[in-house]
């Protein structure tokens, strides 16, 4: 059985980097806060108390200044937190007296994202990474897709995961009308489908070429020599 396991994450070897990889990432969101000194960013003990309650934008780096102070492991991780996640220390997690560097959502999100590569890789093989992502859900939910065509039940897959995301993201967005602001419990719990779902779409399509590979690979070994 092990030895299966083994095989079948391996079996595309470039689907296994990528898990690997997320894995170490996920792993730093909770290493650097428990490796820097206790409440590094935590008033009013903090060095530099601004990190734990700016307001920063998603997609930017607000405070590269600050993060160049730490050595290259931490910096490297908040850097890149920073450039993803919009860091409100309100709305993410925190350990030893310091905010994780991705919030609450995006933390979810992101391990659950290894769960949705792992149900790829055991999912059974497929040119259509459609049929990767159906292949890879329960049984109850394969037959209850079964009366969809691949890309559309691999699509339902997608908006069903994304929704719960969606509907909690957007309504604290209009906060000044709904006077709605989303719990950290929340918005944990809404990133676990929407992560999973990442991870099998991204996965699927690793899964879909790998395939496609060993396709080419067998109908060239099929096909005549020269002197055939």
């Amino acid at each position: 059985m092990a030895s299966w396991a083994w095989k079948r994450l391996m079996w595309s070897k470039p689907l296994f980097g990528l898990l690997l990889l997320n894995l170490f990432w996920c792993a730093s969101f909770f290493i650097v806060p428990l490796i820097l000194p206790p409440d590094t960013f935590a008033w009013p003990y903090a060095q530099y108390p601004v990190v734990a309650y700016h307001l920063g934008g998603a997609n930017q780096v607000n405070y590269e200044p600050i993060w160049q102070t730490l050595w290259i492991y931490p910096r490297a991780v908040y850097t890149f937190g920073d450039f993803q996640c919009h860091q409100l220390w309100f709305r993410s997690l925190w350990i030893n007296g310091n905010q994780l560097p991705m919030c609450a959502r995006m933390t979810s999100m992101y391990i659950f994202a290894n769960f949705g590569l792992v149900a790829a890789a055991f999912a059974t093989p497929s040119t259509s990474a459609s049929r990767v992502m159906i292949d890879a859900m329960p049984a109850g939910v394969r037959r209850w897709l079964g009366g969809f065509s691949p890309e559309r039940g691999a699509a339902l897959i997608v908006v069903v995961g994304l929704l719960p995301v969606a509907v909690d993201g957007f309504y604290q967005l209009f906060s000044e009308y709904t006077h709605y602001e989303s719990t950290n419990l929340m918005r944990i719990l809404t990133g676990v489908p929407g992560g999973f779902v990442g991870g099998l779409l991204v996965g699927a399509m690793f899964v879909s070429i790998r395939q496609f590979q060993v396709d080419i690979a067998r109908l060239r070994a099929q096909m005549p020599g020269p002197g055939a």
